[in-house]
């Protein structure tokens, strides 16, 4: 049983999974070669509509169950898929086989056990407004109540650091432009002693350890665009595609 998170990027309107370990073809597989692969089991592509990133997560063998405030439609049937190689490939469906892939890494791989697996498709149906709400409340959770307000005050001292820094940066730049003057050099100076304070203060404290586990809440509270159940299943199975603009069920 295992989890992952891949953010998969497509110029194609095509994301998926294949194996990592198939053989690289003569050149990119396209249209109805990449139906057949798909329909063979090498692939399951998802036809997104749209190009773009899209965070996906991938459950091997544990079943997804969503969060009481998300909201999931199951997508298409369920298919074959062969990942005899126990390592898969999860990104843009222009790189399936390709002997140059473009748009995924390394990062874009796992390892499952060598098996055909049965998968199952669901799609995001939260608004995004509601669904980055959502997110920051449950990162919220992540720090205590103390925390939190210390995080929030912190980060608004960090602003005020940085906005006093750019007007000291304009007021030097003015005093040069004005012939050295006065006024403008003084509030210049001023403003940069103020600035970098501010700044001190803010590096002596633990906003940065806050700022990280915060942020570390957030990225797993943010709910994927897709997810993928994958199950392993005596073989082989029927493979196929699925649409994201395809029937739903939820």
């Amino acid at each position: 049983m295992a989890r992952y998170r891949i953010h998969a990027g497509t110029d194609i309107a095509c994301v998926g999974i294949w194996d990592a370990g198939l053989p690289s073809a003569k050149r990119s597989i396209e249209g109805k070669a990449l139906e057949e692969s798909a329909a063979r089991g090498e692939v399951l592509t998802i036809d997104t509509s749209a190009d773009g990133s899209y965070l996906l997560q991938i459950h091997v063998d544990e079943p997804f169950v969503p969060a009481p405030w998300q909201r999931f439609a199951t997508v298409g049937n369920e298919l074959g898929l062969h990942l005899g190689s126990g390592t898969a490939m999860a990104g843009g469906c222009e790189d399936f086989r390709n002997p140059r892939p473009q748009i995924t890494s390394a990062a874009d791989r796992f390892h499952v056990e060598p098996s055909w697996y049965r998968v199952r498709v669901h799609l995001d149906q939260m608004e995004g407004s509601e669904d980055e709400q959502r997110a920051h409340e449950e990162a919220s959770r992540a720090l205590t109540s103390e925390e939190l307000a210390r995080y929030q005050r912190l980060g608004k001292s960090f602003r005020t650091g940085w906005l006093l820094a750019v007007m000291a940066g304009a007021g030097l730049l003015a005093s040069v432009f004005l012939q050295h003057r006065l006024v403008p050099g003084a509030l210049g100076a001023l403003l940069a002693v103020a600035a970098g304070w501010r700044l001190l203060r803010l590096k002596r404290s633990d906003y940065d350890a806050l700022h990280l586990r915060y942020e570390d809440a957030l990225a797993v509270a943010v709910s994927p665009d897709i997810v993928l159940e994958l199950h392993r299943e005596p073989g082989p199975l029927p493979g196929g595609s699925v649409s994201l603009e395809g029937p739903h069920s939820s």
